[in-house]
């Protein structure tokens, strides 16, 4: 745990004795493939989410549906 405290320290320490001012330009399609990428993230964090919904919604409902034999409408739901 020291070894990596001392490695962090040293490299703030060397980020900010190093720091150097940058005179650029961004360009403006630059921000189109920024709001790309965060709405591919958000896109497939949303599907992610679904897919592990709806798995963790069957499991629910297979615990309190445990007495009740097979449905047919919950084999529908794994056809996609």
């Amino acid at each position: 745990m020291k070894k990596v405290l001392s490695f962090l320290f040293f490299f703030a320490l060397s980020m900010v004795m190093c720091m150097t001012y940058a005179f650029a330009y961004i360009d403006p399609s630059a921000m189109t493939y920024i709001i790309q990428i965060i709405a591919g993230v958000v896109i497939a964090a949303g599907a992610a989410f679904g897919f592990y919904w709806r798995r963790i919604k069957r499991a629910v409902r297979g615990r309190k549906n445990k007495g009740k034999e097979y449905d047919e409408e919950d084999d529908e739901d794994d056809e996609i």
